[in-house]
């Protein structure tokens, strides 16, 4: 083993279930991706924190299913599929800070899962242990406690 100082860093990791609880709609649109969403995501402006190509390849479809609460032209929350394989994906989502708190994150999960149970057998939701706030989206959600995920850097 190198000198190099090593980072162990872990959290709860989630199943979405076969059905979710009915949700009240979302306080902003949602758009999907689905046809109409991917077109309409062209004319969305990109969020600081993609990349150009990284962008193109989420709004393409290209790294699997998404969606998207927007406000003026910009999306403020996404959910997207940053791994996943024939059988299996993983949901990520992000919200902008000035937006978090308003139930957004568990909107455009479950648009996600509606799009992504389609083509997966297993969908899942991970993040830190001090990560409360996402932790509170698996809540919201009632998604099913898996275990938990270990990262060693």
């Amino acid at each position: 083993m190198g000198k190099g100082a090593v980072s162990v860093e872990g959290g709860p990791s989630f199943l979405f279930p076969e059905r979710l609880a009915p949700r009240a709609p979302a306080p902003l649109p949602v758009i999907a991706s689905d046809g109409a969403g991917r077109l309409a995501a062209r004319d969305l402006v990109r969020p600081d924190n993609w990349q150009p190509g990284e962008w193109a390849e989420l709004i393409s479809g290209a790294v699997g299913e998404w969606a998207m609460a927007v406000h003026d032209h910009t999306p403020v929350s996404i959910c997207f599929s940053p791994a996943s394989n024939a059988l299996a994906a993983e949901a990520g989502t992000w919200t902008r800070a000035d937006f978090r708190g308003r139930g957004l994150a568990p909107a455009v999960a479950a648009a996600w899962w509606q799009r992504e149970r389609r083509n997966k057998q297993l969908l899942f939701y991970s993040t830190t242990a001090a990560n409360h706030a996402s932790q509170s989206v698996a809540r919201a959600l009632g998604l099913v406690p898996l275990g938990w995920i270990w990262t060693v850097r």
